[in-house]
Formats: structure tokens, C-alpha cells, sequence
């Protein structure tokens, strides 16, 4: 039998051919991408730089903003035309001492005492306390609450105010972050007059006069009189008068049968009116004894002693909104 053969072909190279080494990089060449990636990254480190600092600024400044509404609200913001009334001094009727009383109802000056809850008084129909949180925050690991500043600082005094340093004097609030380097002064962040006083308290109120009795002149005899601010109970309340005394005097026969006539009362620096919503009433001036409420009776066209201190029923109510004009209206009948 045949014994079959194979035969295996080898390539050959065809004529003009020629063998070529694999294509690489140089050492120059990789030498030059390096170069070239390296000023790539640095292009890029330079546009970033001081972008983490500049956000953690801005979202200080925001946090500034946003405890300064926290206290005297928004006075942009408006409810049925009227501006809103809203945040801690309209509900305490005071400054906060720390940004602890923002978070939770702690006195500061007191601790741990709470502060007083939100709630109505049966004598004046007057509501105050508070309602807070007016900053709402994640509890911290620890599980205390902090609203800290954009840089996440704290300090010694980190319970009651959050790592800021939170100074309130004369009435105004100064507020200031400790910034990036918490060791220098040279990048605090600063606002020197966050709440000053003409954000939340009021000095003059403008009150008339309305006389609705029948052909009858009043009041029949001249009468000192003062208008009674309550700020929550009938112990807590601010008195203004005329600006030179502490009485404003309303002459005999100055209000007219179905007329009116207007004043301004006058309330002293020490005993200003905060914004919120408050009760009012025209009590009759005791020259013996101005420091006692009880001699200070209702004025209801004249001062007799019989006439009794103000109650719920004779207070009547008005918002307090500072920078803004305030007319109130007084109705006597007797």
C-alpha cells in the first residue's frame, strides 16, 4: 500500500522584504508626558486653590445669616400683606444670651433651668414663651446639639454657643468665627453688628383718641395718662408718656363728641417695646405712687379710682413691627 507523505510549507520571505523591530516609546519621549502630565496637575491644583477656604467662608456667612433670622426673623417675608413675625425675641421678648437658647430651651444664664414654654396668660390674652427650635440641627455623635460655623470650630464655651464667639451688649449682638486657623485673629469672620437695636425694639407708638359719646366732651377734667405695654403677664410690661414726663396729659374737653384727636407716646431707652405680638392699654397716671401697677387704673374717659386695673377684656392687641410706623386706637364712651 502506498505510504501517503505530507509535506509542510514554510513561509518565505518574499523578495524586497526586511524584518522590522516593535514600535516603543523613548526615554525621551516618556520623559516629555511626565513633564507634560506634571504641569497639568499643578494647572490644576492652582485653579482649585482656595476653593475649600472659600466655600467654607461662604457657608459661614450663611450660617450668620441664618442665626440672625433665628432671633429677629425675616422682615422680607410677609403673611397676608403684613411682614412676618417670627423667631426668639418675638416670642421671649428679649435677646437670646447664648445660641443654646436658639437650639433647645435652656436658660443660659441659668442652666440647667428651662426657659418658659410657649403659652397664653388668662390676665392679658398675651402669648409668649418658647416655641423653638428656631434652628434645626442633627444631633452631633455625642448627641449634643451645635450649629458651628462653616469650619466645624469649637472652643471652651462650645455648649452654649457652638464654637462662635457670641457677644450681646447694648442691645445689639456682635458674631464672629474663629475662621480656618482657629490659632490667628487673621481670618475671623466677623459681623460686628449682626442685630442691632432698631431690628427688634420699638421706642414710639402713636395712639388716637377716639371719643364715641353722645354730645359729651371728654374727658370732663385734665388726666395724666400713660400707655401700658404688656409683654406676656400683667406684672411684665412697659410704660410711655409724653417724652418729657412720664405721663402724657390729655387736657379737659380736648376730644370732641364723635371726634379724635392723636398722640404720640414716648417709650424711654430702658424700657423699649420688643417686636411680637403684644397687649396695650390706657391706664391712668398715680403720681403718689407710680411704681405701683395697682394704682395705675383703666382710663375709660376719665380716672376714677373705681375703674380697676386693666384685665383681659380691656387689652386689646397689636404687632409690634420695628422701623415701622404704629397706630393704635384708644376708644373712649363714657
Amino acid at each position: 500500500m502506498p505510504v501517503l507523505k505530507h509535506r509542510y510549507a514554510f513561509p518565505r520571505w518574499s523578495v524586497g522584504m526586511r524584518r522590522h523591530p516593535a514600535a516603543g516609546f523613548t526615554l525621551l519621549e516618556m520623559v516629555l508626558v511626565l513633564f507634560l502630565m506634571a504641569l497639568v496637575a499643578s494647572a490644576g491644583l492652582m485653579l482649585t486653590e482656595g476653593v475649600e477656604d472659600q466655600a467654607q467662608y461662604d457657608e459661614t456667612k450663611r450660617r450668620m445669616e441664618i442665626i440672625r433670622k433665628a432671633i429677629v426673623g425675616d422682615p422680607t417675608r410677609t403673611v397676608n400683606g403684613s411682614p412676618e413675625i417670627s423667631g426668639f425675641v418675638a416670642d421671649m421678648g428679649r435677646l437670646p444670651g447664648c445660641i443654646r437658647e436658639l437650639l433647645e430651651p435652656i436658660d443660659c444664664e441659668d442652666s440647667p433651668n428651662d426657659l418658659p414654654a410657649w403659652q397664653e396668660d388668662e390676665n392679658t390674652d398675651v402669648w409668649s414663651g418658647w416655641r423653638g427650635p428656631y434652628i434645626a440641627v442633627l444631633p452631633e455623635r455625642s448627641g449634643d446639639l451645635r450649629f458651628r460655623d462653616g469650619y466645624g470650630n469649637s472652643d471652651a464655651n462650645d455648649a452654649l454657643n457652638s464654637g462662635w464667639a457670641f457677644l450681646v451688649t447694648s442691645n445689639e449682638i456682635s458674631l464672629t468665627s474663629a475662621g480656618f486657623d482657629a490659632v490667628s485673629t487673621d481670618d475671623d469672620v466677623s459681623v460686628d453688628k449682626l442685630v442691632v437695636e432698631s431690628d427688634w425694639q420699638i421706642t414710639d407708638i402713636n395712639v388716637t383718641f377716639k371719643n364715641e359719646s353722645i354730645g359729651d366732651d371728654l374727658p370732663v377734667a385734665n388726666e395724666n395718662l400713660v400707655l401700658r405695654v404688656y409683654l406676656s403677664d400683667s406684672t411684665n410690661y412697659v410704660d410711655g408718656g409724653g417724652g418729657t414726663n412720664d405721663y402724657f396729659t390729655l387736657v379737659g374737653d380736648a376730644v370732641a363728641a364723635n371726634s379724635s384727636i392723636s398722640q404720640s407716646f414716648i417709650f424711654s431707652t430702658d424700657a423699649t417695646i420688643p417686636l411680637g405680638r403684644r397687649g396695650y392699654a390706657i391706664v391712668c397716671h398715680d403720681s403718689a405712687e407710680p411704681s405701683e401697677p395697682d394704682n395705675f387704673v383703666l382710663f375709660d374717659g376719665d380716672c376714677d379710682s373705681g375703674n380697676g386695673v386693666p384685665g383681659n377684656k380691656d387689652i386689646s392687641k397689636f404687632i409690634a413691627v420695628p422701623r415701622q410706623t404704629i397706630n393704635l386706637e384708644w376708644i373712649i364712651d363714657e
